[in-house]
């Protein structure tokens, strides 16, 4: 939320600094005046070096940690042994499944089609929210899952739909990598 007030906040006061250079600027043409020029194109520099900002945020900064973030979650994961007995008590069959997430992007799954993710596919991090988004091999979105990272115990969370229940199936990162 704070990136996006920063990006708006970059944006209004580059628009502001424009209309105010474009002002300077007519005045400057009127009484022929070379300083207010001068002066005007000081001005416009502004808009310029938060454009700057905006360009190094999201075309260097933001990739930089999505490509950190990617290697710190590549692992495999199994399902939280809280969870996994929960599930064991339903009425359908389960096996261990078993999420190992690569560092290039790609995912297999080993488990249940309930839960949403397909056997293949491609991840990413930097959703919405910071969710990762995972893709099947079509390139569809199959599912979202909220990552936690606490002392570098790596988890994803997973919420799937069950009928009309909702369901959350935890997947914790194997600590034998």
């Amino acid at each position: 939320m704070l990136e996006s007030l920063l990006f708006i906040l970059l944006i209004l006061m580059s628009g502001l600094f424009i209309i105010i250079a474009l002002i300077v600027m007519f005045i400057a043409f009127i009484k022929k005046s070379s300083a207010l020029k001068k002066t005007a194109l000081k001005i416009i520099v502004i808009p310029f070096l938060c454009w700057g900002l905006i360009a190094v945020w999201y075309l260097i900064t933001l990739p930089s940690i999505n490509k950190s973030e990617m290697e710190n979650f590549a692992g495999t994961y199994t399902l939280n042994s809280s969870d996994s007995e929960s599930l064991k008590s339903s009425k359908s069959r389960i096996n261990q499944a078993k999420l190992i997430l690569f560092d290039d992007g790609t995912y297999l799954f080993e488990g249940r089609e309930k839960i949403g993710l397909k056997n293949q596919g491609t991840w990413k991090t930097g959703g919405n929210d910071g969710l990762f988004e995972f893709y099947d091999k079509n390139g569809n979105l199959s599912q979202w899952a909220s990552p936690y990272d606490k002392d570098d115990n790596y988890s994803l969370s997973i919420e799937c739909q069950n009928g009309q229940d909702s369901e959350t199936i935890l997947f914790v990162k194997s600590k034998f990598e």
